[in-house]
């Protein structure tokens, strides 16, 4: 049986997954569900949320979920660092991108009056703020690309090319992730497709 990620190319969450799959070199077939206005997805899941995956007839919701998965089928190339609590944190910095960064990206995305966006921006300074400590005088969080960089690029990959929002230039340790992490998966949008022979 095949795997099939039910997915939308513009969906943070979806560039996500398909990056694990990429760097775990699982070969699985696109729905894009766009193309039906998710009559497919809503049908095999019940639900309209994505990434959704038909996992050799299992149905596996949720980004995290979906790495975690094949993570413990597909153990080569760890999405996770080594030892209990360095995955620990990196689950908690993987959390804090899909459910805080998330909703600065809404803020700005919606932001329909000066005070909106001008609120919306600060939100965002302060979690640059953060990256750039976070990532001060390294290319990852980790020794090695893990869930949380992937998660954190993600993020901000969408505030770059779906929000027009330019990462400002005094943020020079997040700016120098991006380039790393875009250099990596070589991606330069959303809309890119890649396989694992990018990696």
């Amino acid at each position: 049986m095949a795997i099939r990620l039910f997915q939308s190319q513009a969906s943070m969450f979806c560039e996500k997954a398909r990056i694990v799959f990429a760097m775990k070199q699982v070969p699985y077939d696109i729905v894009d569900v766009r193309a039906d206005d998710r009559k497919s997805l809503i049908e095999y899941t019940g639900q309209r949320k994505v990434p959704s995956m038909d996992y050799n007839g299992k149905c596996v919701i949720d980004s995290t979920v979906i790495s975690a998965l094949l993570e413990k089928d597909y153990p080569a190339n760890s999405v996770y660092p080594d030892g209990a609590a360095a995955k620990g944190l990196c689950l908690a910095l993987e959390d804090w991108s899909d459910e805080v960064l998330i909703h600065a990206n809404h803020h700005i995305r919606r932001a329909e009056t000066p005070d909106a966006r001008k609120k919306a921006e600060e939100e965002w300074a302060a979690h640059f703020n953060t990256l750039e400590q976070m990532y001060s005088g390294k290319k990852f969080i980790f020794d090695r690309m893990t869930i949380a960089d992937i998660a954190i690029f993600s993020q901000l990959h969408y505030l770059y090319t779906i929000v027009k929002y330019e990462i400002p230039a005094n943020y020079k340790n997040v700016l120098a992730f991006m380039e790393n992490m875009r250099q990596t998966l070589k991606l330069n949008s959303l809309s890119d497709s890649f396989t694992a022979r990018s990696l």
